[in-house]
Order: structure tokens, then C-alpha cells, then sequence
């Protein structure tokens, strides 16, 4: 009647969610230090009344410190890249893949690096965002954790889930978005199991973060009482409109990042192009450097001209695209998050609108979680930000209807996210499952038999029949000496014996396989396969390494499914 008590599996349960608790309060604490040091290195040098630098070119006054500053902060990081001798800066897209990768492990001079450069791109002014490098930094922390030897068995997934969810909720004072972003997007399931650890991961970071003092929530929003009637239209023109917004950004980022490998320049030179553009822009524009927070709450705030905030649109997508591509490392988050709410207060302008002034903060916060929505490709943590960050339910139901809308054409037009868009271009679709990575990653040569019959050139038409007959096989293979493969040849086309040379009776354009090569692309050539098996031949040296039957594969196939269940079962 009740199921028999597992004593090691209490044990292992206990002691992850402890794990999960350490991982939440270590993450609130190194993700707060970074903030905050990053927040105050930069009013330091570009709000310090004391370092004022300026230029006046007729009536136009230009500011030289974003120059001065910027151009700097990109050699640090390309030096830094350079020292390092990383292929590329770390992210988002590196923390999914290794949740639903076999191994789960995260490298620790590439996490730690990546966290480090954009430490200096933030404090530096480039227009880059600060929770996807702190969401890969909290999963590298916990990926490292899992890895000592003192730790007992844990999912790696789950624990990586932990460390994303505390960079989330210490980032923004938001738990239960911690909780759901890192579901939503990291692991792509739900279990009661994850959702424990994760839920006291979250927890302990959103303690560390606030209870004890550290640090308040990014954006203090003060909800207004309204009536939705009056913002309907405005909410159903925002959908759209962000939609259109997050592909151009989405789209733009991942172009430009291919320039830099089209002008043949290197990782580590690429970033001083990002850093002359902060720079340049700047020099009259301020406001698009940096997070924005300042910029942002004043926007929601605040009514402004409708020729400033569409400046401020296209200059600040523009230039974090630059920044993002050319090698100044951040995140997209809050970039999104502040083009939406950009938005938000210029649809609060449009003349077709019925909103009173009162309500700029709600199309406001509803563009910043549309379009940050889509760019992550999380709908649902979208809405629970919000309701987290104003306390509001009104607000976090008119965010609703611009989220899906923009979420479900982002999704059409382009992909789930500018993560899946990343994954994509590195031949990973973590859109088709947790399955499909498992077998794109398991290469057909664990799985190959060795034991094959052999035949070589010289060997007579009644022996070739005579050796397949005593393996129980209808297929045989020719190799030379060297164990070159040379051709397949049939039990039934040697009995009919159109031939008295074994190499006439090779089959004409057999399937061969390279060992390398992974189960997903095996399984799509066995759809149009006759044959009792396939030789697998090493393309370089067409050496034979051995078989593999249409059963070894489905068995292939049926274990891995069988672990992805029992993973996602727990």
C-alpha cells in the first residue's frame, strides 16, 4: 500500500536542497558585490561632478568623458580575452546547454572571465545588461560546487537550475521569478524535485539580498489604481510593436556578431570598435550608456518628447547591438527591459491611445516585459516580474496580453529566444528537447560491433558463402590487409553467381557511415535503409571499424529516452 522508504535517496534529497541553500546565499552574496561595485565605478566616472571633460563646437557643447572612459574599458576587456585565450565570452546560452548537456559541467576560467569582463564593460559604460552574466556566473558557481568531492550525488541540472534562480531573485529582489525563470528557461521542465531546490535556492538568495540589508530591487515602482477599458487599445498596439522591436534587436545582435569574423579581426581586438562607439555616442547622448536604471525609471515616470524617446530607441538598440557584437560582454535582459519600456511611453503618446497621464507607468512596465520576454524566451517569468517588482495584480494582467502577443510572433518569425537563436547557430536545438541534444551528442561509434564477417578479394564465391553461413549473417564485408574497407556483398547474390570475382558482386552505392557521426543522422539514413547492417568506415582513412543493425540503433535510442525520463521524472 505506501511505498517502500529509500534511505539514500532522503539522504541525496536533503542534501541537495542544503547544497541549494549554500549555492542561493554564496550567488545573493558575489552577484550584490558585483552590483553594486559595478553601479558605483560608474557614477564614479560618468555622474562625478569633479570629472567633467567637455569640448564646445559652436552652440554644441560635446562630453569627452564616455571617450575617455570607454575606449579604455574596451582594451581592458580585450585584454583580458587575449590573457585568458577564450574562444568567445560565456552566457545565457552556455548555462541551458550544459543543464541538458551529459556531463553538466560549466568552465570555470570561462565563467569566472566572462563574469569579470563584464564587470568592466558595465562599470565602463558600454550599453550591455548585467543579469545574463551574473545568471552564467551563478550557474558556474554551482556547477563547480556539484564537482567536489566531499558533495554527494546531485542532478547537475537541478544545481545549475539553483544558481540561475539566485542570480534572478538576489538581481532583482524577485524569488518567485528566480524560481520560474530558471524552470522556464534553463531546465525546460517541471518537477516537484527541482522545484524544491530551486524554490530554496531562490529563498536564501532573496535573503541575502534584502533582509539583511544589501540591496534593494533595481526598479522601485509605485502602482497606480485603473481602469484596464482605458488602456485596451494601448495594450493591443504594444504587443506588435514589441514584437517588431525584439526581432530587430535580436536579429541585429546576432548580424553584427558575424562582422567581426567577416573583417577577420580577432576576439580580442574586436571589443575597441565597441568601445569608440559608446564613445562616440556619448559624446551628445548620454543617456544610452550603461544599465540606463536612472534613465529608465525616469522614462516610466516621467513624460517626455516623443522625438527624444524615439532617439533613444533606436540609438540605445543600436549601440548594445554594437556592443554585444563586437565583443563587449553583457547581458540582453535589461537592454530589453529598458527598449520596452522606452516603448511603453511612446505608444502612451500615440493620439490613439486613450490613456490619462496617470498610466505611463503601466504601458510602460508592460512594454518592458513584452519585449524582454521574447528576447529570453520567457513569457511567464515576464508576468511574475512584474507583479513582483510594482505589487501589483492589475499591472502583471496588463502585461499579460502585450506578452503573448509579442511572444507568440517572436517565436513564429524568429525563434523562442535570442538563447535557442545562439544554441541554433552551433548546430544545438534545444527547442526539440532535452532528447534530441542527448542524441545529437552520442556518436554512432560507442555503439558499433566489431564482429563482422570478413572477406578479403582473394577469397573464392563457395567459401564467401560458406563463412557467412557458419556467422549466422547474410551480409559480408571486404577489406584489404590494412583493414581498408572495400565493398558489402549479400548471401544472396553470392548464391545466384553472376560472377566467379568477389568484387563483381559488391553492392552498388552501399550506405556507409563515419564513426563520428550522431544517432539523430544516423536515424534519418536508416529511413530509406535495406539491409541486415551499415559499415562504419573512417572517412580520412577508410579504415573499417565495424557494423551497426537497425536494432542497435533503436536500442541506442530506446536507453537514451529512458534516461531522459528518469531525469525528468525526478
Amino acid at each position: 500500500m505506501f511505498k517502500k522508504i529509500n534511505i539514500k535517496e532522503i539522504r541525496e534529497g536533503l542534501a541537495l536542497l542544503v547544497i541549494a541553500a549554500i549555492v542561493g546565499t554564496i550567488v545573493s552574496f558575489i552577484a550584490q558585490l558585483f552590483i553594486i561595485s559595478a553601479k558605483n565605478i560608474y557614477d564614479l566616472l560618468f555622474n562625478n561632478e569633479n570629472f567633467i571633460v567637455s569640448v564646445d563646437i559652436g552652440n554644441l557643447s560635446l562630453n569627452l568623458v564616455p571617450l575617455l572612459i570607454c575606449v579604455p574599458s574596451s582594451l581592458l576587456v580585450g585584454l583580458l580575452m587575449y590573457k585568458l585565450k577564450l574562444p568567445r565570452w560565456f552566457g545565457p546560452a552556455d548555462t541551458i546547454y550544459a543543464a541538458h548537456h551529459r556531463s553538466g559541467t560549466l568552465d570555470l576560467k570561462g565563467g569566472f572571465g566572462s563574469t569579470l569582463a563584464s564587470f568592466i564593460s558595465i562599470s565602463g559604460g558600454a550599453s550591455v545588461g548585467i543579469y545574463g552574466p551574473l545568471v552564467h556566473f551563478g550557474a558556474t558557481v554551482s556547477s563547480f560546487i556539484r564537482r567536489q568531492q566531499f558533495i554527494p550525488k546531485i542532478p547537475h541540472d537541478i544545481i545549475i537550475g539553483c544558481g540561475v534562480a539566485a542570480a534572478i531573485s538576489a538581481g532583482f529582489g524577485a524569488p518567485l521569478a528566480g524560481i520560474i525563470f530558471a524552470h522556464e528557461t534553463v531546465l525546460r521542465h517541471f518537477s516537484m524535485k527541482a522545484v524544491a531546490a530551486l524554490a530554496i535556492s531562490s529563498m536564501a538568495a532573496n535573503f541575502s539580498a534584502t533582509e539583511i540589508g544589501i540591496v534593494s530591487p533595481p526598479l522601485l515602482l509605485t502602482a497606480i489604481p485603473f481602469d484596464m477599458g482605458d488602456i485596451m487599445i494601448s495594450l493591443g498596439i504594444i504587443g506588435p510593436l514589441a514584437a517588431i522591436v525584439a526581432i530587430v534587436f535580436m536579429k541585429l545582435v546576432l548580424f553584427l556578431g558575424t562582422i567581426p569574423i567577416k573583417l577577420n579581426l580577432k576576439n580580442w581586438q574586436a571589443p575597441v570598435i565597441a568601445g569608440f562607439a559608446c564613445g562616440v555616442c556619448g559624446l551628445i547622448f548620454t543617456e544610452v550608456l550603461g544599465l540606463g536604471t536612472d534613465v529608465l525609471i525616469s522614462v516610466i515616470t516621467t513624460q517626455k518628447l516623443l522625438g527624444f524617446l524615439l532617439a533613444l530607441l533606436i540609438v540605445k538598440l543600436t549601440l548594445t547591438s554594437i556592443c554585444i557584437g563586437f565583443g563587449f560582454f553583457g547581458g540582453l535582459f535589461s537592454p530589453a527591459i529598458f527598449l520596452g519600456g522606452v516603448l511603453g511611453a511612446i505608444v502612451f503618446q500615440l493620439p490613439l491611445t486613450n490613456a490619462n497621464p496617470d498610466l505611463l507607468s503601466v504601458l510602460a512596465v508592460s512594454g518592458m516585459a513584452a519585449v524582454s520576454s521574447s528576447v529570453i524566451g520567457a513569457p511567464l517569468t515576464a508576468i511574475i516580474l512584474v507583479l513582483e517588482l510594482t505589487g501589483s495584480y492589475e499591472y502583471a494582467i496588463a502585461a499579460t496580453f502585450p506578452i503573448v502577443v509579442c511572444s507568440y510572433v517572436t517565436s513564429r518569425i524568429f525563434a523562442n529566444s535570442v538563447f535557442d537563436k545562439q544554441l541554433i547557430s552551433r548546430g544545438v536545438e534545444i527547442t526539440k528537447g532535452r532528447e534530441h541534444i542527448r542524441l545529437n551528442e552520442a556518436l554512432i561509434k560507442n555503439y558499433v560491433d566489431s564482429k563482422y564477417t570478413k572477406l578479403k578479394l582473394t577469397t573464392s564465391i563457395e567459401n564467401a558463402v560458406k563463412l557467412l553461413t557458419k556467422s549466422n549473417t547474410t551480409e559480408g564485408y571486404i577489406v584489404s590487409e590494412e583493414n581498408k574497407y572495400i565493398g558489402k556483398v549479400t548471401l544472396l547474390n553470392l548464391i545466384d553467381k553472376k560472377s566467379s570475382n568477389l568484387i563483381d558482386l559488391v553492392e552498388k552505392k552501399p550506405l556507409v557511415i563515419d564513426p563520428n557521426s550522431n544517432l539523430i543522422f544516423v536515424i534519418k539514413k536508416l529511413s530509406k535503409f535495406v539491409g541486415e547492417s551499415i559499415p562504419i568506415v573512417n572517412k580520412t582513412n577508410k579504415e573499417m571499424i565495424g557494423i551497426i543493425s537497425e536494432n542497435d540503433v533503436l536500442q541506442a535510442y530506446l536507453d537514451i529516452s529512458e534516461e531522459i525520463n528518469q531525469i525528468e521524472k525526478h
